[in-house]
């Protein structure tokens, strides 16, 4: 019986220090994952989209957008009659069919002029198409 004990005692020790060297490498190698707003899925995107928007406030830059809400659904762009610059980045922000595709009345769109962000939602969106800019001051 003691010869017994004695060949078990080794091999328990071994196993338990490979153990404890293994859960050490691990936690020397191992990275936390850092998902940003594109590796959600969509159900996680589309609430956090609706948070992001929630939070953003008039004449922030496009970049400042896509750095804090991560690639829009559809980016549409053209040169307005008075020549500002607007560009229009749309971002699913709610579901309206469960076909698996996003379509445009399944996001918020928000209206950039010149770089910057001047409105948000569909509304506003028509809004701001819809009136003439005023005349720019010289």
């Amino acid at each position: 019986m003691r010869r017994t004990r004695s060949r078990i005692f080794p091999v328990v020790i071994g196993a338990v220090a490979a153990y404890l060297i293994f859960i050490v490498v691990t936690i020397m190698l191992w990275e936390p994952s850092e998902k940003g707003p594109d590796d959600l899925d969509w159900d996680d995107r589309e609430k956090y989209n609706l948070q992001q928007i929630a939070k953003l406030t008039p004449g922030i830059s496009v970049d400042e957008v896509i750095a804090q809400l991560g690639s829009p659904n559809f980016n549409e762009a053209y040169t307005h009659n008075d020549g500002d610059m607007v560009q229009i980045l749309r971002y699913r922000t709610h579901r309206t069919k469960g076909d698996g595709q996003t379509t445009t009345d399944e996001t918020t769109p928000l209206l950039f002029r010149n770089g910057v962000l001047s409105s948000w939602g569909e509304a506003a969106l028509q809004r701001a198409l819809l009136v003439p800019t005023p005349a720019k001051l010289p």
